[in-house]
Formats: structure tokens, C-alpha cells, sequence
């Protein structure tokens, strides 16, 4: 049977650089996330992951004791995988994307918004396993 964690918030209306909460995540092999933006958008928003026992400082630079990364999302609209590095542009226009994300092996799940000059976003994560 498929578990199913129910929704999870890592962002509401954050309108400020910065990560939302993180979340643990072991015990799950996919998520699904519901991003969306308001106000004319205008930032990046990147996603982070960690296989570290305990929650990583996803504010502060990676390091051989903060171990994090940014991941990679797929886009539900067209099967397109956004590389983690790279994450979610929006440039003046709102939005509403379905994502998800392989978290197999993975324990801690964050998202970070980079260069805001305007707007904000809302991130709810759903997780599966196939268990």
C-alpha cells in the first residue's frame, strides 16, 4: 500500500530571500510539490536536499559538515527536468507549477528563494512512498 504523509508546508507567501522550513523526508521516495507565486513575481526559487542524519543549515554555504545540494525537479506540465543549480526563474508573471521531486535516499528536503526583487511564493510538498 501506498503510504501518503499529507501536505506539508515549506513556504506561505514568503516574500523575502531565504529558505522555507525543511522537512524530513526518509522515509519517502517521491514528492510532490504545488508551487505558486503572487505579486509579479520576480525571483528564483532553487530546491535543496540532504542525506545528513541530522537538518543541515540550508542558509549557509555546503561543506564537508553542511552537507546539502541543490536537486533536480521534473515540471508535471511538460515532463521537463529542472536542474538544481539552475531552479525556477519568474520574471514578472505569476504562476502555478506541479513538480516533483526523487527523494530516494534522501533526509532532509528544503527550497530556497535567490534574487527577489518583487513578489512571492508558496510551497506545499505531498509525500509517497511505494511501500
Amino acid at each position: 500500500m501506498r503510504q501518503y504523509a499529507g501536505e506539508m508546508i515549506i513556504m506561505d507567501a514568503q516574500a523575502i530571500t531565504g529558505i522555507g522550513t525543511p522537512y524530513s523526508v526518509p522515509d519517502f521516495m517521491n514528492l510532490l510539490l504545488t508551487l505558486s507565486s503572487a505579486s509579479n513575481a520576480n525571483f528564483t526559487i532553487k530546491f535543496q536536499g540532504s542525506m545528513s542524519d541530522t537538518v543541515p543549515n540550508f542558509a549557509a554555504a555546503r561543506s564537508n559538515t553542511n552537507r546539502w545540494d541543490y536537486i533536480q525537479v521534473k515540471d508535471y506540465q511538460n515532463g521537463a527536468a529542472i536542474d538544481g543549480d539552475t531552479g525556477i526563474a519568474f520574471a514578472g508573471t505569476d504562476d502555478v507549477r506541479i513538480l516533483e521531486a526523487n527523494v530516494n535516499g534522501l533526509k532532509w528536503i528544503c527550497a530556497e528563494i535567490t534574487a527577489r526583487s518583487a513578489g512571492s511564493a508558496s510551497l506545499r510538498l505531498q509525500a509517497f512512498s511505494n511501500q
